[in-house]
């Protein structure tokens, strides 16, 4: 009778559903401390998490990108809310088969939880100063992303190699190497 029930009920209980069983529970009960400095910090990215998912929806081009991988109670709203929540990550990175040399292969494996929209790298000397960067090329059936230098540098003491992947919601994960 109750199956499909969700919410409260007058002031002294609620339904819920744990694991597909709906269940009568006692009210939770609010706290009058008030929310620590982590707590209004996940507020506020949740809070941002939503206004981009409402964003989502308001645009046809984005919504049909999520909405093309929406499935069963994942609906596109979930899939941009928790897309926002999770950066994305850079699982492998490979910088070995660079040795400053025009041709040379920097390579990188980066996740999302929808989709990685770009990988850059960037070479600088050990200064900081930048001796080159670009976008890498994605490689659909090795699933990296791959980047081809384009100068030549003499000298890799102190060199550093970064790779950047950015996520639809333009959040970042980058990893350094120094040579």
């Amino acid at each position: 009778m109750v199956k499909n029930f969700k919410g409260k009920f007058g002031e002294q209980f609620v339904y819920k559903t744990v694991d597909g069983i709906t269940v009568l529970a006692k009210l939770p009960k609010r706290s009058n401390n008030p929310p620590t400095e982590a707590q209004e910090e996940v507020r506020e990215r949740f809070s941002m998490a939503a206004d981009w998912a409402k964003n989502v929806l308001k645009n046809p081009d984005t919504l049909a990108a999520y909405a093309a991988k929406a499935e069963g109670t994942r609906t596109p709203y979930i899939l941009a809310l928790t897309n926002y929540l999770k950066p994305p990550k850079i699982k492998e990175f490979d910088p070995t088969g660079y040795h400053g040399h025009v041709g040379d292969q920097i390579k990188a494996k980066a996740w999302d939880s929808f989709e990685i929209r770009s990988v850059t790298v960037r070479i600088t000397d050990a200064s900081g100063t930048v001796l080159e960067k670009g976008a890498c090329i994605h490689d659909t059936e090795t699933r990296e992303w791959i980047y081809t230098a384009t100068t030549e540098v003499s000298d890799l003491t102190g060199v550093v190699v970064s790779a950047e992947a950015k996520n639809r919601p333009n959040h970042t994960a980058t990893v350094h190497v120094t040579l």
